[in-house]
């Protein structure tokens, strides 16, 4: 690293440091209590996802996993979540049917 290098990089050390105000330990308290309000956070709805869209995506998964030679027990992992989501999409079909 050069002179001007340095020095570049040690100016932009200082700003970024002028930047952050130091607090005491009851200003970061005050300030985290401040901060619980979270009032004005709007609730996310959670998209539903079907049993059938969940075994096509461990489908995927697994055969990615199985071409990018990851561990076995990472591959069974996926194995086992697949075949959960598919007793979950018999199970369900099953309590539809009349």
């Amino acid at each position: 690293m050069s002179n001007t290098e340095a020095l570049h990089w040690a100016a932009e050390a200082d700003v970024s440091l002028a930047r952050n105000e130091i607090l005491t330990d009851g200003e970061i308290i005050r300030t985290v209590k401040n901060d619980d309000d979270d009032d004005d956070v709007t609730p996310v709805n959670p998209v539903k996802i079907s049993h059938s869209e969940a075994v096509a995506a461990f489908n995927t998964s697994l055969q990615c996993a199985e071409e990018q030679n990851f561990e076995a027990n990472e591959i069974m992992l996926l194995r086992r979540l697949r075949d959960r989501a598919f007793k979950l999409k018999i199970r369900t079909a099953a309590q539809k049917s009349p």
